[in-house]
């Protein structure tokens, strides 16, 4: 499937996330649409009628802060002839990250900014609700400054599971316009999941997509591992599935996808 419907979603503290979204869709000819959450607080439990005109006031506030937020960006993604639309989402207190994966269900793909925790805000939770309640892939770009969109080098990480399969297939966009690609395994002996890998360099070939497949090693664990790797290949983006465990009817972040979010030094495609 093309991409050609984004979803960007902004916070308050914002940095990254923006130019690269919008050198993506300018690469892909994509639609932008930028959204960033606005916590409604007069919605949440009963106040004390005392308390509903200040409530109200940091409500206009919070819907100042996205108005400005997202105008700026729809500014200055002109330069880049996308076309943005803005759509910001009024939500409650508790878990307002949430509201993020029902949204991101009507688009191609999410781009999100990695988790930061200076300052701590609803990200992981955002990321978890689009990972694992939206059935689409989710882009988290770095916090720290990067480069924009590019696809010279794209690794995929492979295991051989159906997630790893969907978050290849997810990719297919993106590796059809890459220069290389490389099919990772983590591994210090031959297995069958190697077998599985060298499979998928044949599926991808048949898709007119040069491919190698690489055995690494590991290098304590799969995040550093990866990680470490993607430095030496000058990667630009990583693919991965997204894996978690239920909790009480939730999912959230597993080890792995938890430790290369905390972590990452490239944008990660991943899918669930």
């Amino acid at each position: 499937m093309a991409i050609k419907d984004v979803v960007v979603v902004f916070d308050a503290s914002s940095r990254t996330v923006g130019p690269y979204a919008a050198s993506l869709a300018s690469l892909f000819g994509a639609h932008l649409t930028a959204t960033m959450l606005v916590h409604d607080p007069t919605a949440s439990v009963a106040w004390p009628e005392a308390s509903v005109p200040l409530l109200t006031s940091v409500l206009e506030a919070s819907r100042e802060e996205a108005r400005r937020t997202l105008e700026a960006f729809a500014t200055t993604a002109q330069g880049l002839a996308v076309a943005v639309a803005t759509e910001p989402v009024e939500v409650t207190l508790g878990l307002p990250g949430r509201a993020l994966g029902p949204l991101a269900r009507h688009f191609d793909l999410a781009v999100i900014e990695q988790p930061n925790p200076d300052p701590p805000g609803d990200r992981e939770i955002m990321v978890e609700s689009v990972l694992f309640e939206s059935g689409r892939p989710a882009l988290i770009v770095p916090y720290v400054p990067i480069a924009p969109f590019r696809l010279e080098t794209v690794l995929v990480a492979w295991d051989g599971s159906a997630t790893a399969a969907r978050a290849l297939g997810d990719a297919m966009p993106f590796l059809e316009r890459a220069k290389r690609v490389e099919i990772l395994t983590i591994a210090d002996e031959p297995s069958e999941t190697e077998a599985s890998g060298q499979r998928m360099v044949r599926h991808l070939e048949r898709h007119g997509i040069d491919a190698q497949f690489r055995r690494l090693p590991s290098a304590g664990n799969v995040a550093s591992t990866l990680l470490s790797h993607a430095f030496d290949a000058q990667a630009d983006l990583m693919v991965m599935g997204g894996y978690g465990h239920s909790r009480v009817r939730e999912f959230i972040l597993g080890g792995a996808t938890r430790g290369i979010l905390e972590t990452m030094t490239l944008p990660v495609l991943m899918s669930h």
